[in-house]
């Protein structure tokens, strides 16, 4: 009798297989009720065991609709007798550390944690830019940046790394140079391959210069700096409280670096919006805005086009515990095959992806359908494939993901 008194609802969450929760519910209560009223009518009838079949379907017909117990995806699986078609077994898969097709050859220069940066400087060589940062814990330092240069065969000639422990110690490769913005000072390691530090000339450092000496300064700056960049600093009281804001204007003017230091841009006043000059986003493949936050709308090039999506297995809430990052919903574990076309040659390749046929937002299509989100195994989300080709080099790039570059070169 008790068990009709109290009934009890059944709340599966996500990322669990198995029944997480259960709470009171005055549904079922109710429910325990009726099926108690009309269990007593029907007791010693015929009609009982149809009453009985009816309610094990109806909750049956729950369980499946509610996933509990994630029986919809069991069943998804059990029936799922796809088979990849024989045109598509030869595909290799992309992540290789190479692979070669036809003339060609396209090997996995470098593969981060992190995103992977891009610069081509005035005199084609490529720097490549990517960062090792602390395992295990939250704490962004220290933090390693290495970079490589390559000349316009793809070869590697030089090598810069820096340690970076604090905000203070970064040095942003900005058009062929590393500067600090911070410390004032910059190396031309990009363009000459000399590490040694140079002072950056600084104006106003005391912010004393006036108003209008400040208007004509930046006026100057805007006409004659070759590449120019904009850094807000703020700054606290004792109590550490926000007490006023500034901008280190960081420019190249007859190759030399200066900084002039402004508040004639601070919050108080109508602000002055100086516009940078040069890329402040090293991204060949522009994969990503220039606050590289967000991905930009780019379509997929048109050497590149995918053919076929391979469901392997119905997944349920995946939780990567590298990057502690969880992603919630159902998706499709599988492989998305695709063509590069270089030249002549054609690479077929596959990736492991994650398709979500839900949303929309990536840029897959096939047959001219979009095929829905596609994510990696790590959960980061897959937009589309980049490919990066300049006539001063003797070689392209491809990225899959923004922590991994590849170089595709001819085989000699």
């Amino acid at each position: 009798m008790a068990l009709y008194v109290i009934g009890f609802y059944t709340l599966p969450l996500p990322g669990n297989n198995e029944l997480n929760y259960i709470i009171f519910s005055p549904i079922v209560f109710v429910l325990s009720w009726v099926f108690f009223y009309v269990f007593i009518l029907l007791k010693g009838g015929s009609q009982l065991k149809y009453f009985l079949l009816g309610c094990l379907l109806l909750a049956c017909f729950f369980i499946y609709v509610n996933g509990i117990f994630n029986v919809d995806i069991r069943l998804e699986n059990a029936f799922n007798f796809s088979k990849l078609p024989k045109e598509y077994e030869k595909y290799v898969d992309i992540n290789n550390s190479k692979n070669t097709f036809g003339k060609h050859e396209i090997d996995l220069f470098i593969a981060s944690d992190n995103p992977v940066y891009q610069l081509l400087t005035q005199n084609n060589e490529l720097i490549i830019h990517s960062t090792t940062s602390p395992q295990h814990t939250n704490d962004p330092f220290p933090t390693i940046h290495d970079f490589c240069k390559l000349d316009k065969n793809g070869n590697q000639i030089d090598h810069y790394s820096f340690r970076q422990d604090s905000d203070d110690d970064k040095e942003v490769l900005f058009e062929g140079y590393l500067i600090n913005v911070s410390k004032n000072y910059f190396r031309n390691w990009p363009l000459r391959g000399d590490t040694i530090r140079k002072t950056i000339e600084i104006f106003n450092e005391d912010l004393k210069w006036s108003r209008d000496q400040q208007r004509q300064k930046l006026t100057e700056i805007e006409k004659e700096a070759t590449y120019l960049m904009s850094t807000p600093v703020y700054h606290s009281d004792r109590n550490n409280e926000y007490a006023g804001s500034y901008y280190k204007i960081t420019y190249l003017i007859n190759d030399k670096w200066y900084t002039f230091y402004e508040n004639f841009s601070d919050e108080e006043y109508f602000p002055y919006k100086i516009e940078p000059k040069g890329n402040l986003v090293n991204d060949l493949f522009g994969q990503w805005e220039e606050d590289q936050l967000e991905p930009s709308d780019n379509a997929p090039p048109p050497n590149i086009r995918s053919v076929y999506y391979q469901k392997v297995q119905r997944m349920r809430d995946r939780h990567d515990a590298k990057t502690g990052e969880y992603d919630r919903g159902d998706a499709w574990q599988g492989y998305l095959f695709s063509q590069l076309i270089v030249d002549n040659d054609t690479l077929k390749f596959k990736d492991k992806l994650y398709l979500d046929e839900e949303w929309h937002w990536s840029k897959i299509e096939i047959n001219n359908k979009n095929i829905g989100a596609l994510s990696f195994e790590n959960t980061e989300q897959f937009k589309v494939y980049s490919f990066y080709s300049n006539p001063a080099l003797n070689y392209q790039l491809f990225t899959n993901q923004r922590n991994r570059l590849y170089l595709i070169k001819k085989i000699k």
